[in-house]
């Protein structure tokens, strides 16, 4: 059940500014926005959003926000279509914390409440906010009455529930900690399991507290027997003076990462016949990241699940797939781009089929790339993967399986924005930097004439990936049988600005790239753009956005 906190305030309010968008400025985004949403700043960088007094209005009026899955789903960061923007507004999204269970059980995905590691916007707050989008978001006039501010309402979330135990699987539990204001708190947590044997595990899941950075589990293996830590533990690789734990350091190298997610409601399930084979007799090593922005104390506490399967079921066994570079120099205040390769034949030594991928790196980070290389074909990179949200990587899922032989491979390139007047270098602590690809991923051929050897049931058309985009994007599609193929791009007007496929093709899974020209290879303006696929009685549109 939802409580409310009510703080009833008889002080008369008077900002003296008239204008309602000047208010909201000055009584709401200074005060609590501008600490972090200011120019130069990584979280700045990050988010796209600077809310500072020159430049806040141009800053959030139909402006695509960052957020992958927000521009994909056509949200604005604020619209001018009076009511029908505020249900199409990110802005709105991430401040109405009254809708806090619609927010982080529709769209996980969406990041955070804001403002991160304080209190919520008050009722009176986010009604005057939400009076000003209804009028059509002005910059200039009174929409909205002072008054409302007089509401120091202020929601209070419900409480923290766990998941439900799986009937078949285990549950594993990072008790309730505690982050000290003003601080980010990284630990370990180590759970023996009673579970004897090898165990497949074809679905993971997890919830945690709000403020939290990342989760993650690993395991250890025979080499570590000797260094296992103390069951049930809280393990700290800072202390609360900064110092750090080189104990907590030095078991770090023996760990095998199993899972992770910076989603605080994460629930996957592997492709059909492919499950991850774990042996459980060395334990879980549970690795929680909280960062408390806030004056006072907050919670930590994470339930994670593993889902087994029988092995009669598993067709594929899936591996893990761990991509690290650690040279990492980022020179003070300016941009830096980095980039890694890693050959297939070198760090599997056979063939894989990978079908999920996602980047790992801390808050300095506002690109990340990956790109399939082929030691063939020097000049040639095909984009598989980005992310703009170090704090909320996408977790690409490939189905079919991205096919790699042995001459193939992975080049990582990611973009950092050092704020700081320190060099910042790979390190394991949040003020470090780091730079990971993992995935899942399984040995064989391609198609190994079972689950890939089958060609489409039924024709569709993807989303694309990555989406938003800049300037490259990948459109893949599935063709049941051979026959002409049309695909092409049009404006929000209807008006056709791109032919990509109009040809005789054969059956199989495809896909085409589009690098945001027209067919004169004219850029296009940045916006939402439709896509559209006809073969034979079928067709098929989705959007996507083109960001500059």
């Amino acid at each position: 059940m939802k409580k409310i906190l009510f703080i009833f305030s008889c002080i008369q309010v008077s900002f003296g500014h008239g204008d309602t968008w000047n208010i909201i400025q000055d009584a709401i985004w200074n005060p609590k926005c501008t600490m972090c949403h200011v120019s130069g700043s990584s979280f700045a960088e990050q988010s796209g959003l600077i809310l500072t007094d020159d430049v806040a209005y141009e800053e959030l009026i139909d402006v695509t926000p960052n957020n992958i899955h927000a521009a994909e789903d056509g949200l604005k960061l604020v619209g001018t279509n009076g009511i029908g923007s505020l249900y199409n507004s990110f802005l709105w999204e991430k401040i109405n914390a009254p809708n806090y269970e619609h927010f982080y059980e529709d769209h996980p995905e969406y990041g955070s409440v804001m403002p991160l590691g304080l209190d919520f916007l008050t009722n009176g707050e986010l009604e005057f906010i939400r009076q000003w989008i209804i009028a059509g978001a002005p910059e200039e006039g009174i929409v909205a009455s002072e008054s409302l501010l007089l509401d120091e309402t202020v929601f209070s979330p419900p409480a923290f529930e766990p998941l439900e135990i799986p009937e078949n699987g285990i549950q594993i539990h990072l008790p309730p900690f505690n982050v000290p204001p003003q601080f980010e708190r990284e630990l370990f947590y180590y759970v023996e399991i009673d579970t004897p044997g090898y165990v497949y595990v074809n679905r993971i899941a997890s919830t945690m507290r709000p403020g939290s950075h990342h989760f993650i589990v690993y395991t250890y293996d025979d080499v570590a027997q000797n260094n296992l830590p103390s069951n049930e533990v809280y393990r700290d690789i800072r202390n609360f003076d900064g110092s750090t734990n080189p104990g907590v350091l030095f078991q770090m190298q023996f760990q095998k990462f199993i899972s992770g997610t910076q989603t605080r409601l994460f629930d996957y399930t592997f492709p059909e016949g492919v499950a991850l084979k774990i042996d459980p007799s060395f334990g879980f090593d549970l690795n929680s990241h909280y960062a408390n922005y806030s004056n006072d104390t907050i919670v930590g506490e994470v339930y994670n699940n593993f889902y087994f399967s029988d092995e009669a079921d598993v067709e594929h066994v899936a591996e893990i797939l761990q991509l690290n570079n650690n040279d990492i120099y980022l020179p003070p205040n300016q941009e830096t781009t980095i980039s890694s390769k890693f050959w297939i034949d070198q760090e599997i030594g056979e063939p894989a089929n990978i079908f999920q991928l996602f980047s790992h790196a801390h808050k300095l980070n506002t690109e990340f790339k990956v790109f399939r290389i082929n030691q063939n074909e020097p000049d040639s990179r095909e984009l598989i993967y980005i992310s703009y949200d170090w704090e909320h990587p996408p977790v690409m899922k490939f189905d079919p399986p991205l096919f790699f032989n042995e001459n193939e491979g992975i080049e990582m390139e990611a973009t950092y924005f050092n704020d700081t007047d320190e060099t910042v270098e790979f390190g394991l602590l949040s003020v470090d930097e780091m730079m990971i690809v993992f995935g899942l991923y399984f040995t064989g051929e391609q198609l190994n004439n079972d689950v890939q050897n089958t060609l489409p049931q039924s024709p569709l058309l993807h989303s694309n990936f990555p989406n938003p985009f800049n300037p490259n994007t990948l459109l893949r599609y599935d063709l049941p049988q051979s026959g002409m193929v049309n695909i092409t791009i049009h404006d929000m007007t209807g008006r056709e600005i791109k032919t990509l496929v109009n040809s005789a093709q054969s059956a199989g899974y495809k896909t085409i790239q589009w690098n945001g020209t027209n067919d004169n290879n004219k850029s296009v303006s940045a916006g939402l753009y439709l896509y559209t696929i006809q073969t034979g009685n079928f067709t098929q549109t989705k959007k996507m956005v083109l960001l500059k």
